[in-house]
């Protein structure tokens, strides 16, 4: 492996990134700050908030305690807590929206398109007391408040184009239109199942771009031939791919392609697993619905694409979910929430800064890294920057990360982990 000077003499520092967001003239717009700072500047604050969160069980007591390190004067935690307002809030929205940029090399499976957009979703559990501002799920055990984390990324520039909270009550069909305002001619959407609403397919396609999407299995298909309905099992039946053009659904008869993989004895016996141990009551697995489980089913406006290149690029969503596992896992995003609390301003704090970190530190170190080697690990560069950051002023050399290269790679073993399993959910 041939690095040469990559990385030497040069280094991330997360301050430096913070004002060149212009964090200070954005202080005064968001109102959060009226007049020149005497103590509690909007930098310290969010830095202290790093310092505190990842450095063990966030409190607003630790809070005060980093801010005090951090200035070296005495700040109290209800400072803290009368600081953390409505116009922080807003502070904390502008500079994640200003964080959006930075563009990579596009990878050549995708080079054919402009721009192409990852869109999914994650959900935060937060305290019951919220449930009026995010409502969530019920339960025997009462009402649960959750927030719905909406992400449209830009794989090709590598920087999120929407980052939006939202109350779980609003669900993946409703936010199937959000993609649109971003979509020109000549990009792609990859989006999963709960995205997979017939009209919003229209308006990709009206607009003159694609979608790549799995097939919801109760969707009506047609022949284009003949208008007549398609049984797909009999058409699957003996198979290894398929490639055929249809009309998607009964009153909307969208022209798509369709591409089919049947895949492997192992998978197909994780997904059958999966899908009988699932306690949602209103998916019955019958015969039909059992049979397709063996296969990968997409749709999509590229008709030019082989059914191959279909699943490879499908399987690039994962980039995302290992985003969101790294964010609740190491980042401590869920975990960092209190739970009695009765005040939105702290959570929805929590939610901005955390992803705020993502992006203006961690992922730009890991894209450095991937320079370094592809096999390495967003989850373990997050774990290592969790732990070893607080002991540092947020200052990283790059060319350190070489001396640490067996602890960001993937491992190999025999037991299957995270993206393994991702690849059979596929």
């Amino acid at each position: 492996m041939r690095t040469g000077n990559l990385g030497k003499n040069k280094f991330i520092s997360l301050k430096v990134k913070l004002k060149e967001l212009r964090i200070y003239s954005l202080s005064r717009s968001t109102c959060f700050q009226k007049r020149k700072s005497k103590k509690i500047s909007a930098l310290n604050l969010i830095i202290s908030f790093y310092n505190c969160n990842l450095n063990g069980t966030f409190s607003l007591s630790g809070w005060a305690f980093q801010l005090s390190q951090l200035i070296s004067k005495p700040v109290s935690k209800q400072a803290i807590f009368e600081r953390v307002d409505d116009s922080f809030i807003e502070l904390c929205r502008e500079l994640l929206q200003k964080s959006f940029g930075e563009k990579i090399k596009a990878r050549k499976l995708l080079s054919k398109f402009r721009n192409v957009y990852i869109q999914d979703s994650t959900c935060v559990l937060l305290p019951s007391a919220l449930y009026d501002c995010y409502k969530g799920n019920g339960s025997r055990t009462g009402n649960h408040s959750v927030a719905k984390i909406q992400v449209i990324y830009n794989l090709m520039k590598s920087t999120f184009e929407e980052l939006k909270i939202t109350s779980f009550t609003r669900n993946d069909q409703a936010a199937a239109f959000d993609i649109l305002q971003y979509v020109k001619p000549g990009d792609l959407i990859v989006r999963d199942l709960g995205y997979f609403v017939l009209n919003s397919l229209v308006e990709i396609m009206n607009i003159g771009a694609h979608f790549i999407c799995p097939l919801r299995k109760d969707t009506k298909l047609f022949d284009p031939q003949n208008n007549k309905p398609i049984e797909l099992i009999k058409v699957l039946k003996k198979k290894r791919f398929l490639k055929m053009k249809v009309l998607l659904g009964a009153e909307h008869k969208i022209a798509v392609t369709l591409f089919a993989v049947k895949l492997d004895d192992k998978t197909t016996r994780y997904r059958q697993r999966c899908a009988a141990k699932n306690r949602d009551l209103r998916r019955k697995i019958n015969d039909e619905k059992l049979q397709l489980l063996s296969w990968d089913i997409f749709v999509s406006s590229c008709e030019e694409l082989e059914t191959q290149t279909i699943q490879d690029i499908y399987k690039i969503r994962w980039h995302i979910e290992i985003l969101f596992k790294s964010w609740k896992s190491h980042l401590k995003l869920e975990k960092s929430i209190p739970k009695k609390l009765e005040r939105r301003f702290i959570p929805e704090a929590i939610m901005y800064l955390t992803l705020l970190l993502s992006i203006l530190f961690i992922m730009p170190i890991y894209r450095w890294a991937l320079k370094i080697s592809s096999e390495v690990s967003l989850i373990k560069i997050t774990r290592f920057l969790a732990s070893a950051m607080p002991k540092s002023d947020w200052n990283l050399s790059l060319h350190q990360l070489l001396d640490l290269r067996p602890l960001i790679l993937y491992e190999s073993r025999n037991r299957a982990n995270f993206i393994n399993k991702l690849s059979l959910l596929t």
